[in-house]
This record gives structure tokens, C-alpha cells and sequence, in this order.
């Protein structure tokens, strides 16, 4: 479970319009002239007076992540790059690993959860971790570091786990490859996610990856409520403050979609009360922990239970299975790798911790395509970056994580290749890999510096699991003429799916 948040784009930190009429303006013209072609001098989107280079973010926003990406590839000397945007607003990306650190350790309580980010999602986090700054956030980290790091809980997630690989997903599996049914890989571990998810933090069973594969409503909802959260950023806030007000177009189908969230969190905690000594799972450890109980007079608590358990759903949920969907990407279309990683299962009898080689294709899967591609912050004060970046108080600060994972400078020139080989070393006289972790600022995939990932180990352990007990026995093959289209969503997704024919394994 990977705890962390992010923003979707920079394009949406820097395109907040006060009206409609000028951002109507903005786009007739983006559409009429050509307004993206870069400086030779400085490879940077062309900037004009008023408006910066908004033209450009309008005209790349369905691909601003992958576009901001190849600005920094067309500028291979920039640590850091400034986009202006209209009225003097700037956003400042960076792959820097000592800007990084310098942002996320060294100088960490100035640099601030962007507050659009925070504003645009407050509906649907509410007061949870991901969103929270200060004391607010250093009270619930600490209560959420008791949990994961007690190993009666990470033995439930690995039993938990366990359970719903032999029960479902191996069976799912087994009856496709003699039926020869095409299956969508990241709709099916999107449920194997979610159903764990829900056993280890509520102690309930959505039961999503019966073999029926039923309706998903919960999933759905949550999907819905990211999406239109995002949406949030693209369009002058009038609008959809208005919206919201009325209670009409896309604020009345994100109050819905976060209404059945929280009543399913709601009947979690009444289920909870009810239940003699607790489950066990995250939900009944996280009141005990906080030290509070839930009461039907206290809404205030009970507002804060609830958004806890939204906030797990987005860190352990969204973030597991995109990381999965990309590994499985990587293998089936990496066949010595894949030979390696079934060799290493073979030998170590699923011994996770001896998993080396697959820790090491996890660690470079996760490089080229992190299940959260940026992290935005906020300055609250002037500084100055090691870089020599000038930030002022109120700018916004994107740590590009997907740019980061691309760069030939930190990653050499084969960095747009997978190559698990990049994360190990062999042993002398044993011929045995070695893992050799790379520094958090320069792989920042599980955040690093206070907010470190709480989940991270649990994450790795989960997605160990599941090699293990599919490569086995099952052979996972794309579709003929497959190509992923990397979607900019939240967090890093196949845009069309990912259908694959479900082999059994020839031994």
C-alpha cells in the first residue's frame, strides 16, 4: 500500500482564469495559431505577455504529463524548468535529486501541499493524510505509522492477500486459458486490489473478482469522484463553484459518487461498534490507535474516521494495481526477464525476500512508469534551490517523478529502456544477484524525507505475491498489435486497458 498524493498536472496549476470569457479567448486562439513551437535557446514553450504559455499548456493538456517530460529530454542540462502562466503565475518543475531533498527533507516545512491540489479534493479526502500540512499531519502519521508497522497487520495483508489469489484470481486464470478468453489485466487487478483493500481496511468483501465479475460500484464511484476532482483544475473555479452551488452537472454526479464512499466507510465504523474485540484490519486499529471511540454525537470524530478510510482506499488501491499492470506490461514483453523472474520462483520457493531479481524488475517498472507520476508542493516562503532556482512565496513546486525515471543524466542513455540488470550486481563466486537500492532523491517513486511512503514494504510485498503465484503457473500474453497508451490520470494507468490471453505454463 503506497501512502502519497499528488497533483494531475502543472497545465492545471496554472490555467485558473477568473472568467469564462477569457479562457473562451484563450482557446479560440490556441486553436488558431500555432503558439507551441519551443526556443532553441531555452527549449522551453514560447511565452507571451499576459498569458505566458498557456497557449501551449492548452494545446498538449490532454498529454501535459508526457509533454512537460519531454521538455526536460529536449533540455538535457535543465535541472529545473519554469512555466509561466497567465498573469504572472509560474509553476516550477523539477528532476533535480538535490533540489529534491532539499524540498522534501532539508527544507520540508516551507514547501506545503499545493493548495489548489488541496481545494480541488477536500470534498473527496477531506482531512485525511494525503491532503493535511503541520500538526494535523504529523498527529495522523503517527498514529498510521503504528499500523503498518506492526507485523500482525502485515501478516493480514499478506493472509488476506494470499486468500484472494488461490481463491479468485488463480481460478479466474485457470478458466480463461482453457475457455482462451481475452481478459482486461487491469480491470481484473484493479478488483483483486480493491477486494483486498476493503478485507485489510474494513473487514469486508466486495467479492469484485468473483468469476461473474460483477458491477463495481464502489470502484466506479471512486473513479468518478478522482475524475471530476480533477476537472476541477482545468476550468475557471467559477464554474464549477456554481455548479456545486446549484448542485447540477458534474458537482451533483461527484457529490453522489463521494456520498457512496462515505456511507460504505460509514457502515464499516457501525459495523465495527458492533463487532466484539474488532477485525483486526486497519479500520479497527486506526480508532484504537487515535485513541478516540466512535459515537453517534460525535460527527466530528466520525468525519475524521471516514476520511481516513478514503484516503487507504486512494493509497492502497489506485497505486497497487497500476504498479502491478505496468510490471506485468514489462514482463510479457521482455521474455528473458520473464524466464528470470520464473526461474527465481522456482528457486526460492517463493520465498519473498529472496525474490531479488523481481524486486529489482518491480524497482524498474516503477521507474519508467511510477504509479504516481508528480508530487506538488507550495512554497510558503522565498528560497532559493540548490540549483540556483529562484522560488518565490506562493509558487507552486512539481517534483516530476515520471521526467525523473527518463532522465539520461541520472539514469544513463539506455534510460528509456527496461533493464532490470540496472538495479543489481552479482555476487562474486556465487554468481547470486545482489539488490543495490538507488538514493530515495533520485528514485523519488515512494516519496522520501519525512512523508516517506508508509506502505512502501507492503506494496513490494504484495506485488511479490502476485508474480509469484501467477508466473507459476500462467503465461500472461498481449493482445496481437498491443501497445499501452500511458493515461494521465491521477495515477499512472493504461488508457484502453490492458487485454491478454491467459496461457498455462508448459513445465
Amino acid at each position: 500500500m503506497i501512502i502519497r498524493m499528488d497533483i494531475q498536472l502543472m497545465y492545471s496549476l496554472l490555467f485558473s482564469l477568473p472568467a469564462l470569457i477569457v479562457f473562451l479567448l484563450l482557446l479560440f486562439f490556441s486553436k488558431h495559431y500555432n503558439c507551441s513551437k519551443l526556443s532553441k535557446k531555452q527549449q522551453l514553450p514560447k511565452s507571451y505577455p499576459l498569458f505566458g504559455c498557456l497557449f501551449s499548456l492548452i494545446k498538449n493538456r490532454h498529454r501535459a504529463i508526457l509533454w512537460t517530460c519531454e521538455l526536460f529530454q529536449k533540455s538535457s542540462s535543465s535541472t529545473s524548468i519554469t512555466l509561466k502562466g497567465p498573469f504572472g503565475k509560474t509553476c516550477i518543475l523539477t528532476i533535480s535529486p538535490s533540489n529534491i531533498k532539499h524540498i522534501l527533507k532539508t527544507r520540508f516545512n516551507i514547501y506545503q501541499k499545493d493548495s489548489t491540489m488541496q481545494f480541488a479534493f477536500s470534498d473527496l479526502l477531506g482531512d485525511g493524510l494525503l491532503l493535511v500540512d503541520g500538526e494535523n499531519w504529523k498527529a495522523q502519521r503517527q498514529i498510521l505509522s503504528h499500523i503498518f508497522h506492526a507485523d500482525t497487520f502485515r501478516y493480514l495483508v499478506k493472509s488476506a492477500t494470499m486468500k484472494e489469489l488461490d481463491s479468485r484470481l488463480i481460478p479466474l486464470f485457470a478458466l480463461a486459458a482453457i475457455n482462451k478468453t481475452t481478459l482486461d489485466l487491469q480491470d481484473i487487478f484493479h478488483r483483486l486490489t480493491f477486494d483486498i483493500l476493503c478485507q485489510v481496511g474494513f473487514g469486508h468483501d466486495p467479492e469484485y473478482l468473483l468469476p461473474s465479475l460483477p458491477e463495481t460500484q464502489l470502484i466506479d464511484s471512486f473513479e468518478t469522484a478522482i475524475r471530476i476532482s480533477m476537472t476541477r483544475f482545468i476550468y475557471p473555479s467559477f464554474l464549477w463553484r456554481s455548479k456545486k452551488l446549484l448542485n447540477i452537472g458534474s458537482e451533483k454526479n461527484l457529490k453522489c459518487a463521494v456520498k457512496v464512499l462515505q456511507e460504505y466507510v460509514k457502515k464499516r465504523i457501525a459495523d465495527l461498534m458492533m463487532r466484539e474485540g474488532g477485525s483486526g484490519g486497519f479500520l479497527d486499529r486506526f480508532v484504537k490507535y487515535s485513541n478516540g471511540l466512535v459515537h453517534d454525537d460525535n460527527d466530528d470524530y466520525n468525519k475524521f474516521v471516514i476520511d481516513t478510510g478514503i484516503n487507504l482506499i486512494l493509497a492502497g488501491d489506485d497505486t497497487v494495481f497500476s504498479a502491478l499492470t505496468w510490471l506485468f506490461w514489462f514482463i510479457s514483453s521482455h521474455p528473458e526477464v520473464e524466464k528470470e523472474i520464473v526461474k527465481e520462483i522456482e528457486e526460492t520457493n517463493g520465498d519473498l525476500n529472496a525474490m531479488v531479481y523481481t524486486h529489482a524488475s518491480i524497482c524498474e517498472s516503477m521507474r519508467l512508469y511510477p504509479p504516481v507520476h508528480m508530487e506538488a508542493k507550495q512554497a510558503t516562503e522565498d528560497d532559493v534551490l540548490p540549483d540556483g532556482t529562484k522560488v518565490k512565496k506562493g509558487t507552486s513546486i512539481i517534483v516530476h517523478i515520471l521526467a525523473m525515471g527518463r532522465s539520461s543524466e541520472l539514469w544513463g542513455s539506455d534510460c528509456q529502456d527496461f533493464r532490470t540488470e540496472r538495479w543489481l550486481v552479482k555476487v562474486p563466486n556465487t554468481g547470486n544477484w545482489k539488490f543495490i537500492a538507488k538514493d530515495p532523491f533520485t528514485y523519488p517513486v515512494f516519496q522520501a524525507g519525512p512523508r516517506t511512503c508508509l506502505g512502501k514494504e507492503i506494496a513490494f510485498m504484495q506485488i511479490k505475491l502476485v508474480v509469484a503465484c501467477v508466473l507459476k503457473r500462467f503465461r500472461l500474453v498481449p493482445a496481437d498489435g498491443f501497445t499501452p497508451i500511458f493515461n494521465s490520470s491521477l495515477t499512472s494507468k493504461m488508457k484502453t486497458g490492458f487485454p491478454v490471453q491467459i496461457l498455462e505454463r508448459r513445465h
